[in-house]
């Protein structure tokens, strides 16, 4: 069943790999920006919860450039900001400092809205991030939930 499992990552490695491609095609060709965000996040949390860290952290790499490049309306960008930071927040693969990196560009992108309520808004939901703490296993997790049962945290697959 090893060899199984180890079938099973790779297909499903290659067929996230396609989707990037795709999406990416779609943003840079079709030039629909607001599809494309939403399509590398869905993708991002399918290859977090399949447990592809440095393909998780690539599709959240790609979304923030879509963001960057593409996305200028005030409200769309905040829109943007909302997905990028809720979908971040369920993030479980990520070790400390690829979390760190992305949660600070969220959080920087949210501070530099153009609209003070946009901002404050985007502020107050990146906050939450920076208390969460990724367990390292189930010991911790559980460790965590008995110290504090109302404790935000990240739960291991």
């Amino acid at each position: 069943t090893i060899l199984q499992d180890e079938e099973w990552a790779t297909k499903a490695m290659n067929v996230l790999k396609f989707v990037r491609q795709l999406t990416s095609i779609l943003f840079t060709q079709v030039e629909a920006p607001a599809i494309a965000l939403r399509l590398f996040l869905l993708a991002a949390q399918v290859s977090d919860e399949c447990g592809f860290e440095d393909l998780t952290y690539d599709l959240y790499v790609q979304a923030f450039t879509v963001y960057e490049d593409s996305i200028s309306d005030s409200r769309a960008q905040l829109q943007a900001v909302v997905l990028l930071i809720g979908t971040l927040q369920g993030a479980k693969v990520f070790g400390e400092d690829n979390y760190d990196t992305l949660i600070t560009k969220a959080a920087l992108h949210g501070a530099k809205l153009l609209k003070k309520p946009h901002q404050a808004t985007a502020v107050r939901l990146a906050s939450h991030m920076f208390w969460q703490e990724a367990p390292a296993g189930e010991d911790a997790k559980a460790k965590s939930d008995a110290e504090n049962p109302k404790a935000v945290s990240v739960c291991s697959v």
